[in-house]
């Protein structure tokens, strides 16, 4: 294994942050997967100033930083994750409107969950954030993976990001430079997402939300929702569709420990019941290695995956 918890005396070195603190906390319940071992130092961080602390120490002793937001598109793996976790919580859950005529800024800080900031958005009446609703997960993971659905992605109304550099100074960075692309970005090495600047516009309310509830309806009807996941598996190769080549492979249903592949849809892994990360990696090298047999397709992880192996 990597360094472990016994290099770092982290209680010690917490003691004088402000901020509400767990060592050794198991992460399963902080994922949609309901899978993850512990956090050395799990750390609910509700200003800029404290995460700046924070940020210095881990700086001043090699500490590994992770920032857990809601869960989704994330599996830890079952040796859990070493160093600090933090939860952006306080001012990261706030957002404003700022309009000015036929169009208005949204600001909004990254612990936000973006389905609720896209109908808080609906509900004033503008229009942008159709997309977002029933995306699992906060506004930073989605501001990392660019997340979106057939509808668009935040690409299309990101303006700006302010972000905590790794010398730790704040700074705010125009869309232009983040490298969005499909499921992906690239932010500063070692800086932290803290707020997204986004332009919507002025909208029906009554058709917005039409629009999203229609589109929450569909994510319902094919994707098992019920049941823990992580959201799609792997990303969409060029010119197809990674549930395709696994249905067609027939691999609906198979199973490695408590991960199964979704019945319901094929780019699904779902926890059926005391599933380890180890079986939901398992079962990806599985589905690779078979579509990679098949067409010669090599199937890129959409999930994030962190974490010490046991």
């Amino acid at each position: 294994m990597a360094t472990t918890a016994l290099e770092w005396d982290l209680p010690s070195l917490l003691s004088q942050i402000s901020a509400r603190k767990r060592f050794g906390q198991p992460l399963a319940r902080y994922t949609s997967f309901r899978i993850g071992g512990p956090a050395d130092a799990l750390v609910h961080v509700e200003t800029v100033e404290v995460l700046q602390q924070v940020q210095d120490i881990a700086r001043r002793h090699a500490i590994p930083v992770f920032i857990l937001g809601g869960g989704s598109n994330l599996l830890i793996r079952d040796g859990g994750v070493r160093g600090l976790v933090l939860r952006l919580r306080g001012v990261f859950r706030t957002h404003w409107l700022d309009p000015s005529g036929a169009h208005a800024r949204v600001y909004a800080g990254v612990g936000c969950s973006l389905s609720r900031l896209a109908m808080s958005v609906a509900r004033q009446g503008w229009s942008g954030l159709e997309f977002a609703y029933g995306i699992p997960g906060t506004l930073g993971g989605a501001m990392v993976m660019n997340a979106g659905t057939y509808l668009g992605d935040l690409s299309q109304v990101l303006v700006a990001a302010q972000v905590l550099l790794d010398d730790g100074k704040v700074c705010e960075l125009p869309a232009d430079a983040l490298g969005l692309r499909y499921r992906g970005s690239s932010y500063p090495d070692g800086s932290i997402v803290l707020q997204a600047a986004m332009q919507v516009r002025r909208g029906d309310r009554e058709r917005i939300e039409t629009t999203m509830r229609e589109s929450n309806a569909r994510r319902q009807r094919s994707q098992p929702l019920w049941m823990p996941n992580a959201g799609s598996i792997f990303k969409n190769p060029p010119g197809t569709a990674a549930a395709r080549l696994i249905d067609e492979l027939g691999l609906k249903g198979a199973c490695i420990g408590g991960a199964m592949i979704s019945p319901v849809h094929a780019n699904f892994l779902v926890n059926v019941g005391q599933a380890r990360a180890a079986d939901v990696e398992a079962l990806m090298a599985m589905i690779q290695r078979r579509v990679e047999d098949a067409y010669g397709v090599t199937l890129e992880p959409e999930v994030r995956i962190v974490g010490e192996e046991t």
